[in-house]
């Protein structure tokens, strides 16, 4: 149990960040290593704009995506938990099973409503999927997932133990944009394995929404959310984003978000698009983020 409790404070610590920054950025060395080994294609420009993403969120998120959530989470655990003592194993998987259906939900939500998909869209922008794919993000995607997590702090999870979760949580989810692996077999019932995840990256009609988990795939098959492999992900928006500059490209879901309220002419209706989902229009013709639009477009 002193180990336990060593690593869950070694994650929740400052070096936490180090370790979780070290996997990342190795995680792409090494798999741009095996992609010159095995003479695979490769997108260097794509590949160094979802690290640029990755650093400006990163920096930008620090207050209102680390400290904020965080400082809430221990005023909550502090003066509002309604179990005290909870042993640490069992703290454990209570953060896990809160985070995990924290991320699901934040994560579907982000998928469904106009505002959020604008944020979360980056993330998809990249019509490559692999490891430095995982970190591409916008500063204020995900913080939907502060009000959900705080279950987990009314349930008596300390703060570092729930941080810790997180990390290794977050570090599988860097490995499930791998490119390298295939299919796991039995595997790929219970856990979001990376072709799992590409299958949620894809743009095809039948994977839009599909496949939320971050490490369980089992709340998809529960919610109704899952799609196994059909024919082969294409992965990338619906409307495609050419864009490796992380300056402008952190925009693009906010430009396309913009281009389709800009159809409508009374505010009502330009209101509409930040609420209601991404395919949804004023007048019926869907312009982009939706599976119509790509026939449309052809």
């Amino acid at each position: 149990m002193t180990t336990v409790q060593a690593i869950v404070d070694f994650l929740a610590g400052p070096y936490g960040l180090y370790a979780l920054a070290g996997f990342y950025f190795g995680s792409i060395l090494m798999e741009r290593i095996w992609s010159v080994l095995r003479g695979a294609r490769y997108d260097d420009a794509d590949a160094l704009c979802s690290v640029g993403l990755n650093l400006l969120s990163s920096i930008l998120s620090i207050a209102i995506g680390l400290v904020l959530p965080l400082a809430i989470y221990a005023q909550v655990w502090e003066h509002g938990r309604l179990i005290d003592g909870i042993p640490l194993l069992a703290a454990l998987a209570v953060a896990f099973v809160v985070h995990e259906l924290s991320y699901y939900w934040e994560h579907r939500f982000a998928h469904r409503i106009g505002l959020l998909w604008a944020f979360h869209a980056i993330h998809h922008s990249s019509n490559e999927f692999n490891h430095s794919t995982a970190a591409r993000g916008f500063v204020l995607d995900g913080l939907l997932r502060t009000p959900f997590d705080l279950v987990a702090a009314l349930l008596g999870v300390p703060p570092v133990v729930f941080l810790a979760v997180t990390m290794i949580k977050n570090a599988y989810g860097i490995w499930n944009h791998a490119s390298y692996v295939g299919h796991l077999g039995r595997l790929e019932r219970v856990f979001a394995t990376p072709l799992n995840h590409k299958i949620h990256h894809a743009n095809q009609p039948q994977y839009i929404d599909r496949n939320y988990g971050q490490v369980l795939i089992v709340w998809d098959r529960l919610f109704g959310s899952h799609a196994a492999l059909d024919e082969a992900p294409v992965v990338g928006l619906v409307k495609p984003v050419h864009d490796n500059n992380p300056l402008t490209a952190q925009f693009a879901g906010l430009r396309q978000l913009g281009a389709r309220m800009a159809h409508a002419d009374r505010w009502r209706d330009k209101l509409g698009y930040l609420w209601r989902p991404p395919e949804w229009s004023h007048d019926g013709v869907c312009r982009s983020d939706c599976p119509k639009y790509a026939v449309a477009a052809a």
